[in-house]
């Protein structure tokens, strides 16, 4: 009996936004059932039990953050993400503190969608059992080279302690993979961890979503809000990008950080709180505070820790075994058998300089299996995968990094399919071009184009 895929129920009112979540969900091979009024909802779960629900903070005419009691109340392990638009995060805040796991504000940015998922599928919900286990990472860290042990091995003794952790790497290094892993090996790891995206949120947001605020303490403030603070409480709070958080609230942050008490805006009554912070950023902190854009005490408060994650051209090595992982990841979930790489594949690979690191890879990888006819894929269909693709500095992206040769990186990606088909068909053209899909006169032109006569 094949195993059913996770079953996810979306609960919102926008017919729109139904059907185009809907539609990503499936394309990840989960199973996707929609309810756009309260009624609904109710009927979906009379009938089945999803891994997770997505629940709108403001459903139809009904609050979103009532329906989250009952479902809770209803069955307390149940997993809940909350949707918001983003002016009314302090909501989804709120809601958290309530019981709701995670929250994604609208727009729907995809990645995210995609990691609060995977992250309520991949883990029990605290309380859930009574069954005491060892501490251990619902994603952990993969790689075999000495900068992936050395990385893990620093996250377990960090893990331990309560010191501030600021994380540094470059886009794509996986630095919420590290904070969580932080996270889920200290002894904080059944409270809550609270991410928030510091670059995403205006100027005139911060301190409210940091703190919270009074009813009426601004226009609009038609309630009390808790913030990421005392969301956080006992728990972890990760400030992703705190670079790009502007000069003036920073001052406000750094009293929090030394006094672990704070003010909702509004208010004068002070709170306090426990609350471990780890800080992310892609910048130089040291630049930031020579031009301006960072307090040099702040600086100082965050770095009590720094954890420095490699880029993934200093540890070639554990490429191939995270292809396979991604690649098998991929396959559990469009319920497909595992693509495997050719070895010149493979190479190329281990030889790109990955500008984009692991989130390029994996990006790539999901690519190739989706688009990928057989049960290898070859070097060529690496070629015409990343065919064309841009560099973030604008120039052609340098695969398989091959420095110093004078062919343009994609062109040396090209003859190298084109020599292993004529290798594989033992130098039969025609053969040749029918596995590469492409006509015997551009195969000619190609031989002539690269010299290949010799």
């Amino acid at each position: 009996m094949a195993t059913l895929h996770p079953l996810i129920l979306i609960a919102d009112d926008d017919p729109d936004f139904l059907r185009i979540t809907a539609h990503h969900l499936k394309t990840w091979s989960y199973r996707v059932e929609c309810a756009e009024n309260k009624g609904k909802l109710f009927r979906c779960l009379e009938q089945s039990k999803p891994d997770l629900v997505l629940l709108d903070v403001r459903f139809g005419d009904h609050d979103g953050l009532e329906i989250l009691r009952q479902l809770l109340g209803r069955d307390h392990a149940m997993a809940v993400a909350m949707l918001t638009a983003f002016g009314s995060i302090e909501s989804a805040i709120s809601a958290i503190k309530v019981g709701a796991i995670d929250y994604l504000t609208k727009p729907v940015d995809l990645p995210r969608l995609r990691g609060i998922v995977e992250h309520a599928l991949s883990i029990a919900r605290p309380g859930a059992s009574a069954v005491p286990v060892a501490p251990m990472c619902s994603r952990p860290i993969l790689g075999e080279s000495p900068a992936a042990r050395e990385l893990r091995s620093r996250i377990e003794r960090v893990a331990a302690s309560d010191a501030t952790v600021l994380v540094l790497g470059e886009s794509g290094t996986g630095k919420e993979l590290a904070a969580r892993a932080l996270h889920e090996l200290s002894p904080r790891r059944h409270k809550p961890f609270v991410a928030l995206n510091v670059a995403a949120l205006p100027r005139e947001l911060v301190e409210s979503t940091l703190f919270g605020h009074a009813r009426g303490a601004f226009t609009g403030a038609d309630r009390m809000q808790v913030g990421c603070c005392e969301v956080a409480d006992g728990g972890t709070l990760f400030l992703d990008e705190i670079g790009e958080m502007e000069i003036g609230p920073q001052a406000k942050l750094l009293r929090f950080l030394q006094e672990q008490t704070f003010q909702r805006v509004g208010e004068s009554k002070p709170i306090k709180v426990d609350v471990r912070i780890v800080a992310a950023t892609n910048r130089d902190p040291r630049e930031q505070v020579r031009r301006g854009l960072m307090r040099e005490d702040l600086y100082y408060r965050l770095n009590v820790v720094p954890l420095t994650l490699p880029p993934l051209r200093d540890r070639r090595e554990d490429v191939p075994l995270l292809v396979e992982h991604f690649a098998a990841r991929n396959a559990e979930r469009s319920g497909r058998p595992t693509a495997k790489f050719s070895p010149e594949a493979m190479d190329a690979f281990s030889k790109h300089n990955w500008p984009g690191n692991i989130r390029e890879l994996e990006n790539l990888v999901e690519r190739l299996t989706i688009l990928g006819t057989g049960a290898t894929i070859s070097l060529a269909e690496v070629a015409e995968a990343v065919g064309g693709e841009r560099s973030p500095e604008g120039g052609r992206q340098d695969f398989p990094g091959m420095e110093g040769e004078t062919m343009r990186p994609i062109d040396r990606v090209e003859c190298e399919a084109i020599v292993e088909a004529l290798a594989q068909a033992e130098g039969n053209v025609r053969e040749a071009a029918r596995r590469l899909g492409l006509g015997q006169a551009t195969i000619y032109r190609k031989i002539k184009k690269y010299n290949l006569m010799r």
